[in-house]
C-alpha cells in the first residue's frame, strides 16, 4: 500500500510538472517572455491541476467507481470530468486573472468554453490513465489470485492421488507375503521384515512431492527384494542406472509404482518367470527413466489393472503440467514404460 501511495504522488507531481512545461515552452514559442507573472500563472496551474485531480480521485475512491462496470463507469466519468472543467475554469479566473493580473474580469461564454473542454480533456486523459493502471492492477492480483487458487486445488488432488498409492502399495506387498506364508514360513518372517522397511522409507517419503531419485530407488531395490524372495529364480532383475541421473528430482514412490505393477500384471502370471530392467540417463536437460518387464501390454485392460499408469499420468500432470511425460507399449515382446521428467531445483 504504502509503495503504490508513493507511486501516485509521484505520477501526480511528475504529470502535472510536464504539464506545466509544455504550457511554458508553447507560451515562448508564441513570443511571451518569462515574466514572474507567468511563472506564478504556471506555478497556480500546477497547484490547482494536482488538487483537483485528487479531489477527483478522493471522489473515485469514496464511491467505489473501481467496482462499477464499464457501462456504468463511464457516463459518470464524463459528467465528472465536466463538472470540474467548470471548478477549474473558475479557480483559474480567480487565482491567475483576478488576483495575480489585477483587472477587472468581464465574462465572456466564447472565451470560457474552449478552456473549459481543455481542462475537460485534460482531466479525461487523467482519467483514462488512473482507470488503467488500475485495471492493469487489478487484473494482476485477479491473476494471482487465480493462480493460487489453482496451486491450492492441484496440492489437494495430489494429496487424494498420494493417499490412494499407500493403501494400494501394503495390499500388493501384504498378498506377497501371503502366498510365501505356507511355502516357506522362514522366509515369510523374513519378508515381514523387509517390507517393514519398505513401508517405512515409503511413509517417509510420502510427505514430499519431490525426492533424489537415488532416494527413490533405494524404495525401488527394497521393494524388489521382496518380490525376489517370493520368486526366486522367476524373476531376473536388471539395472542400468547413470550416476549423474541420481540427483534429479522426482515424485516419490512413482518408479515404484510403475515397478510393482510391471511386476504384478507381467512377470508375475508368466509361468516361466521373466525380467525387468530399469534404466536410467539424461537426454537434453530431462531425466528418462525406462522400465522393461516380461509380458504384454494389453491397453483394453486399463480400467481393471490400470492404477499405476493412472496415477503415474495424474501426477505428473499435476507437478509438471505438459513438461514430463509417460507412455506405455510393447516392444520386442517385452512391455516398456518409459517417463520423461524435466529438470527441477526445488523440493
Amino acid at each position: 500500500m504504502l509503495i503504490k501511495k508513493k507511486l501516485y504522488w509521484f505520477a501526480q507531481l511528475f504529470g502535472w510538472l510536464v504539464y506545466v512545461l509544455i504550457v511554458g515552452v508553447f507560451n515562448k514559442l508564441n513570443g511571451n517572455d518569462l515574466t514572474v507573472e507567468l511563472l506564478y500563472s504556471l506555478f497556480s496551474i500546477f497547484l490547482i491541476g494536482l488538487s483537483v485531480s485528487h479531489f477527483y480521485r478522493a471522489i473515485i475512491i469514496k464511491l467505489n467507481w473501481m467496482s462499477l462496470s464499464v457501462a456504468h463507469l463511464i457516463p459518470r466519468v464524463i459528467i465528472s470530468i465536466l463538472f470540474l472543467g467548470v471548478i477549474v475554469y473558475i479557480l483559474q479566473t480567480l487565482i491567475i486573472e483576478i488576483a495575480l493580473s489585477n483587472y477587472d474580469y468581464t465574462f465572456v461564454l466564447a472565451d470560457a468554453f474552449p478552456k473549459i473542454i481543455n481542462w475537460s480533456l485534460l482531466l479525461l486523459l487523467w482519467s483514462l490513465l488512473y482507470f488503467l493502471f488500475h485495471f492493469i492492477n487489478n487484473y494482476k492480483k485477479e491473476e494471482i489470485k487465480n493462480l493460487k487458487w489453482e496451486a491450492a486445488r492441484n496440492e489437494i488432488e495430489l494429496n487424494k492421488i498420494k493417499s490412494q498409492l499407500n493403501p494400494h502399495f501394503i495390499f500388493n506387498s501384504m498378498n506377497s507375503i501371503r502366498a510365501l506364508v505356507d511355502e516357506n514360513p522362514d522366509l515369510a518372517k523374513n519378508a515381514i521384515t523387509q517390507l517393514s522397511n519398505v513401508l517405512r522409507n515409503s511413509l517417509l517419503m510420502g510427505k514430499k512431492k519431490l525426492v533424489p531419485l537415488g532416494d527413490e530407488l533405494k524404495i525401488v531395490d527394497d521393494y524388489l527384494s521382496l518380490e525376489k524372495t517370493r520368486f526366486e529364480e522367476k524373476l531376473n532383475i536388471i539395472k542400468k542406472i547413470e550416476p549423474n541421473t541420481e540427483t534429479f528430482l522426482v515424485p516419490p514412490l512413482m518408479i515404484q509404482t510403475i515397478v510393482e505393477n510391471g511386476i504384478k500384471h507381467g512377470t508375475s502370471k508368466l509361468a516361466e518367470g521373466g525380467s525387468l530392467e530399469i534404466r536410467t540417463k539424461i537426454m537434453d536437460d530431462k531425466l528418462v527413466i525406462t522400465i522393461y518387464n516380461s509380458g504384454k501390454y494389453d491397453e483394453s485392460k486399463i480400467p481393471e489393472t490400470g492404477f499405476g499408469i493412472l496415477n503415474t499420468i495424474q501426477r505428473l500432470q499435476l507437478l509438471f503440467g505438459n513438461a514430463a511425460k509417460f507412455t506405455i507399449e510393447n516392444e520386442n515382446n517385452r512391455v516398456k514404460a518409459q517417463l520423461i521428467i524435466p529438470s527441477k531445483t526445488q523440493l
